[in-house]
């Protein structure tokens, strides 16, 4: 790469972080594992920028290698997963308690920005989930939308192996260690009335003992008890629970499973 090519390509990266993603340079980095000092020895070009740097860009951000190598539109990724269409048919909520932020790619589909709890905050998020500043000063994780959504969606990474089978019939289920799931949050009023479990059957639960990905297998309306099942055969590790919601804060419901590729 000469240096002709890696300064336009120095330039494009500044402009999809400041003008398009509006994000700060250690927000930036984060998801991708790259440092606030990294990104930022890239853009006053001390160091150069890789191959490596910008596939991890492009399969995070959904940018196209060829904008950023070349400068060729549009910018994103045009979607095509069924994912992004499964998002487009949810129910509104009444009131809009959205952290996300929305950049329109063009031909109906916009970017959806959402706070990502990745494992080393799954502590801090259970005192800072009601902080505005906290939730902003989180890393971001995109998907593809067709639409504006109310509502208020977020990404946590999954951890350890709770929510895995061998089942051939359920292995597609699978949410493995390191996975990124995105989930809509059903404000409390909802969990006054059955939560919506024939159409989303896999939750983020944000307990007072910690972030819980988990399947519903029912909710007890009346005495506010939600019991819980994990994939995982191990029952003596994983065995169904009974929980009170009196100690549940947010529950999300699962839209988008983010699938890294094993190695």
């Amino acid at each position: 790469m000469t240096d002709i090519q890696q300064n336009n390509i120095r330039e494009r990266l500044i402009e999809l972080r400041k003008e398009h993603l509006k994000l700060n340079q250690r927000m930036f980095g984060q998801p991708i594992k790259y440092t606030q000092s990294a990104i930022s020895e890239i853009e006053k070009g001390n160091n150069n920028i890789t191959s490596k740097f910008l596939i991890s860009l492009s399969n995070y951000y959904k940018v196209r290698m060829e904008w950023l190598e070349n400068g060729e539109l549009p910018i994103f990724k045009l979607q095509n997963d069924v994912n992004a269409q499964s998002i487009s048919e949810i129910f509104q909520v009444d009131e809009d308690i959205s952290h996300n932020k929305f950049i329109d790619i063009g031909n109906g589909t916009m970017l959806m920005l959402t706070p990502l709890v990745d494992e080393y905050a799954y502590a801090g998020y259970l005192s800072g989930y009601k902080d505005p500043e906290y939730i902003e000063e989180l890393p971001t994780h995109p998907i593809f939308v067709n639409k504006y959504h109310k509502g208020n969606y977020q990404s946590f990474v999954a951890v350890g192996d709770s929510m895995t089978t061998t089942n051939q019939d359920l292995i597609e289920d699978n949410i493995y260690h390191g996975n990124i799931v995105t989930g809509r949050e059903i404000i409390r009023p909802h969990w006054l009335s059955h939560l919506h479990t024939h159409a989303f059957r896999d939750y983020v639960i944000v307990h007072r003992e910690g972030i819980l990905i988990k399947r519903i297998l029912k909710h007890n309306v009346e005495e506010g008890i939600l019991t819980i099942h994990s994939l995982n055969e191990n029952k003596d590790l994983y065995p169904d629970r009974e929980i009170s919601l009196d100690d549940v804060y947010q529950i999300f419901s699962i839209v988008e499973v983010h699938q890294k590729r094993k190695k």
